[in-house]
């Protein structure tokens, strides 16, 4: 009995504080008001107020959040969750690149820091290409120059996809970054290796070596010493003399010359000329071209160009000559860039065809990585 008195008492101890609260008055609320259709808006916070219900930084074990600096390269940014599938082409296509010379270097003891990688550049350029001589001409052209700055500043590896008498014996002209167009298909090799470039200061001396990649593998090597003198604006001079070897070129020589000036700071002239001698060509075999390359506002730029290509000594001395034309523009992107041409030639291979006029159209996309700046040379000459 004792025992139930206990438990009662124990009981009514605990429920006391519920009855006095139950014994107080409750105040009645108002009744709550239609708001008007043109209220004012509630005042925005003071900032300096810091909500209870977020953890300040120093007020909890959470590390204070990072606050990064602006990005120094256009691609040093994080690559958004809903980006475009174009931008996320060409995104990849870049960070792969750096990334891979990143790791090269590495196996050479590098440690930069990422943003120096990230200064490799190239660009990919498809294209398809008809005139009434060749038929349909698709061509695919890429070029890649990544730093080594763990080697040497001034090595860079490169790859590509090129005319290899354009890039390896430079028998053909230049168009750019990507080689030019002439010559079958067969003739656009994939090459890979090292070049060194000396600071552009009046003369300076320049060297590749690599390969063909290709069986069986084509290594070559060449050097070449470049003197320039004077200026675009009121004429620029370019001496070049190339010494090279390719196993399947043997040894050779190429005298370069170049003249350039720039109108009205609209007009680029440019005019160059070449001749090349090896162990595998029956005399010389040279070049002459003149272009005329115009920029234009937004990023659009006009080219043409008259060519001749042929050989010294042959049956046929001069295998083609002509006129193209080409107008480029960007699209979509700063980096991405549309081309098309029109051109009239006149080749001839054999002594015995007819030399007359070849009609020919082309289109062409060019993408750049690394860079946005817009060139007015053509990728389709």
């Amino acid at each position: 009995m004792a025992w139930r008195c206990a438990r009662l008492n124990l009981v009514c101890w605990l429920l006391l504080p519920l009855l006095v609260v139950a014994q107080e008055p409750v105040a009645t609320p108002e009744p709550a008001q239609t708001p008007e259709p043109a209220a004012e808006p509630a005042p925005a916070p003071d900032p300096t107020i810091i909500d209870p219900r977020i953890n300040a930084p120093g007020t909890d074990d959470s590390p204070a959040p990072e606050v990064k600096p602006p990005p120094e390269f256009a691609y040093d940014i994080p690559e958004p969750v809903r980006m475009p599938l174009i931008d996320r082409a060409h995104l990849g296509l870049f960070n792969a690149i750096w990334r891979s010379a990143r790791r090269m270097d590495h196996l050479f003891g590098g440690s930069y820091d990422d943003p120096i990688y990230q200064q490799t550049s190239g660009s990919l350029a498809p294209a398809l290409l008809w005139d009434e001589f060749d038929g349909f001409q698709p061509r695919l052209r890429f070029q890649v120059d990544v730093p080594l700055p763990h080697l040497n500043d001034r090595l860079h590896a490169f790859i590509g996809r090129v005319n290899r008498d354009e890039y390896v014996t430079e028998r053909n002209p230049e168009s750019g970054a990507i080689a030019r167009q002439y010559g079958p298909v067969e003739e656009d090799e994939t090459l890979f290796g090292i070049r060194y470039r000396e600071p552009s200061q009046g003369g300076r001396f320049e060297a590749d070596a690599g390969l063909r990649i290709r069986s069986p593998l084509d290594p070559f090597v060449k050097g070449s010493y470049r003197f320039m003198h004077g200026t675009s604006e009121k004429a620029l001079w370019s001496l070049r003399e190339t010494a090279f070897w390719q196993n399947s070129e043997k040894f050779g020589l190429t005298s370069r010359i170049d003249f350039e000036r720039i109108f009205h700071d609209t007009w680029l002239v440019r005019w160059a000329g070449s001749v090349t001698y090896s162990q595998r060509t029956e005399g010389g075999r040279g070049y002459t071209a003149l272009t005329l390359m115009r920029g234009l506002p937004n990023r659009r730029a006009v080219a043409a160009e008259i060519f001749t290509t042929g050989k010294f000594v042959d049956p046929v001395p001069t295998e083609n000559y002509g006129l193209k034309l080409a107008y480029r523009r960007s699209i979509a992107r700063d980096w991405l860039v549309l081309e098309t041409r029109l051109s009239c030639t006149f080749p001839r291979e054999l002594i015995t065809q007819e030399r007359k006029a070849s009609l020919g159209i082309g289109v062409g996309l060019e993408m750049f990585f690394g860079t946005n700046e817009f060139l007015a040379r053509p990728v389709t000459f």
